[in-house]
């Protein structure tokens, strides 16, 4: 759990200090280290929200950059779960 929070804040205040390519890959590593880190899907449509994506898509309901981060978990719970297995 203390994991978790501390993953949330550190990703939190990068979003708010720094600039986009620090930000980006510590969100990514913060969802590849921290076990079903959903909160980096509501991390990406905050970073879409205070930066902006500067994408014109008309019918678009989620930035691509929280699209990623959803892919992302997704294709990280089989892999974790084969880890588990042999831990």
């Amino acid at each position: 759990m203390t994991r978790h929070v501390l993953s949330l804040v550190v990703v939190l205040v990068s979003i708010l200090v720094f600039p986009y390519w620090v930000y980006i890959p510590v969100l990514f590593i913060a969802i590849i280290i921290t076990p079903f880190f959903w909160e980096g899907i509501l991390l990406a449509f905050l970073i879409d929200v205070i930066h902006g994506s500067g994408m014109e898509v008309p019918f678009s309901l989620a930035s691509p950059l929280a699209l990623t981060a959803l892919v992302a978990l997704i294709v990280l719970l089989p892999i974790r779960e084969n880890l588990r297995a042999y831990v």
